[in-house]
């Protein structure tokens, strides 16, 4: 089997699934990006140092059709594999060119934003406003130009799924998928923190952009109406962005900076709970680590991965910018320490799942499954989550 990877930019939450794909003996790999860094992810701290292991070919710029061109009539015979195939207008055109070559090909994507906040940053409003409202016309379009010319599409979460359902993709070969990134620190059962009168002394973690579609006010509003209650909470927040827009305290409530690349899990590792409070997620890389480190894990229901918490028990999901459905879940915690450790030996289970190993396996056996008569794939079980 050959596989030909078309990215705009390699990422290491894609590139541990592809190396392990390609460790198949089966399997050769080819990888084209059409860049190979994101400053803004860059800025943010992200270093792929594993997607440049694998040496992926990069897309010139001039000349980019000539290429793709020589590329597809090259690989008649591979498997072509869009990752986020709609980010880039040169990779859009590659994909119809694909299609049109009659090439088997088959997408990697989240779910498209439905919110007009920013994705990366709180800035160009207008422009973020217009394109939320854009963005399902434009993917109709897309929908009836390939629904019946794909292979399959690993849709990440289940809004992924119900939105490529919606333009029309056949659900037999839609599967549901995720970003994978490997255990860096082993999944272990820690004790709770301080226990007083059978309520937790709760240590909350937050890492993510401080912008506003990661919803750091709620989870902020919450930990405060808790604290006044009676209650005893802790927050520490890391990530990029301006601090001053929220109000630590440096107390209860404290910004401690940028976690160095690499270091999530073992940080996260010290806690109780992480609380990822997003309006939109289309995955949220930072609940696997947590789970990864035997963490359980509080999401709105807007967070893609929060089908992974819902499946396994290893946390809570609240009701997206509801600050008193937040409020509830975290006091239920807070005050039930039995419960906290169910969810801790759940998380670890989860994050036992969560391997890239795994999610090279699986995309494995679905692309070996493409000589099915009718045209349709059977669908293999997802060992993450169920929509």
């Amino acid at each position: 089997m050959k596989v030909v990877s078309w990215h705009p930019v390699l990422t290491d939450h894609q590139s541990y699934t592809l190396d392990s794909l390609q460790q198949k003996e089966n399997c050769f790999l080819k990888i084209y990006a059409a860049s190979m860094l994101n400053k803004e992810r860059q800025a943010q701290g992200w270093d792929n140092q594993h997607a440049s292991s694998l040496s992926p070919e990069l897309i010139p710029k001039k000349g980019w059709f000539r290429f793709a061109i020589q590329r597809l009539r090259e690989n008649r015979d591979a498997i072509h594999l869009f990752d986020s195939p709609f980010e880039r207008p040169k990779l859009i055109v590659v994909l119809f060119l694909a299609v049109a070559l009659g090439h088997r090909v088959y997408l990697i994507a989240e779910p498209y934003s439905p919110i007009s906040a920013g994705y990366q940053s709180d800035k160009q409003q207008y422009i973020n406003w217009l394109k939320a409202r854009l963005r399902p016309l434009l993917y109709g379009i897309y929908g009836m130009l390939l629904r019946y010319r794909i292979n399959g599409v690993f849709a990440i979460s289940c809004l992924a799924i119900a939105q490529y359902q919606h333009m029309g993709i056949a659900r037999e070969i839609i599967f549901p998928f995720g970003y994978f990134v490997p255990c860096q620190k082993p999944a272990c059962v820690m004790g709770s923190s301080a226990v007083s009168s059978g309520k937790i002394d709760l240590k909350i973690v937050f890492i993510g952009n401080l912008i506003s579609r990661k919803g750091l006010d709620i989870l902020i509003s919450a930990v405060r109406n808790l604290n006044n209650n009676g209650l005893s909470l802790s927050l520490d927040v890391y990530g990029p962005g301006n601090p001053n827009q929220y109000s630590f305290d440096q107390s209860a409530v404290r910004y401690c900076g940028l976690i160095p690349f690499g270091y999530s899990q073992a940080v996260i590792s010290e806690y109780d709970i992480l609380v990822l409070p997003s309006r939109h997620d289309g995955w949220g890389v930072v609940v696997n680590e947590a789970l990864m480190a035997g963490v359980p894990v509080i999401c709105s229901d807007q967070v893609g991965a929060s089908a992974v918490v819902k499946k396994w028990q290893c946390g809570s999901i609240f009701a997206s910018e509801s600050v008193s459905d937040l409020v509830g879940k975290l006091e239920k915690l807070s005050t039930n320490p039995e419960l906290l450790n169910n969810m801790r030996l759940a998380a670890a289970k989860a994050g036992a799942t969560l391997d890239p190993k795994i999610a090279g396996q699986y995309m494995n056996k679905i692309f070996g499954q493409d000589s099915v008569k009718d045209g349709i794939q059977k669908r293999n079980e997802c060992p993450w989550y169920e929509c």
